[in-house]
């Protein structure tokens, strides 16, 4: 199991890459239809599959008292983020790792991820009633914001990474 917490993150970025690029092949409304093909199935199974992943990469890093990380802003702890947007003014890029700006952003990321999971998994268990077209929009409005997350996230992990060649 410990291997498989270690590899989580990149396993939920191959799935959540997999599942963007085959999401304009997947034709689902308000249930599945009868003439649903391979990427209708394939989509519903490898999603509920993240979703589940994605319950699990959360409580990887909330685990052991880790939640402060990510989400230490909900009991009043804002000065490592104001912190780390005053070293932003000053041209200097925040830490990686440490409580402040950019776990901050990933544990948005985390809640965004785990959320179109949520709505994915609730629009399949809801299917062909009224509440799964509004689960439906609201599982696509989600997938949109986490798609340009995800691309913000690569480009910031790719800046760490160019700052550590440095």
């Amino acid at each position: 199991m410990s291997q498989l917490f270690e590899r989580l993150h990149v396993l939920l970025a191959l799935l959540a890459i997999w599942l963007f690029s085959t999401a304009g092949q997947v034709h689902l409304a308000n249930r599945i239809h009868a003439n649903a093909g391979f990427w209708d199935y394939n989509h519903i199974a490898l999603g509920v599959v993240t979703a589940l992943l994605s319950l699990c990469f959360l409580y990887k890093c909330c685990r052991l008292g880790q939640w402060r990380l990510y989400f230490g802003w909900c009991v009043g702890q804002f000065s490592p983020i104001i912190n780390d947007l005053r070293q932003l003014k000053n041209k200097q890029l925040p830490a990686a790792g440490a409580p402040g700006l950019l776990t901050f952003i990933e544990g948005f990321g985390l809640i965004l991820m785990v959320l179109v999971g949520l709505t994915g998994c609730a629009w399949l268990l809801t299917q062909g009633s009224s509440m799964a077209m509004t689960l439906r929009a609201c599982h696509i409005d989600l997938a949109s914001a986490l798609f340009w997350y995800l691309i913000i996230h690569a480009i910031a992990s790719f800046s760490h990474f160019l700052e550590m060649l440095r």
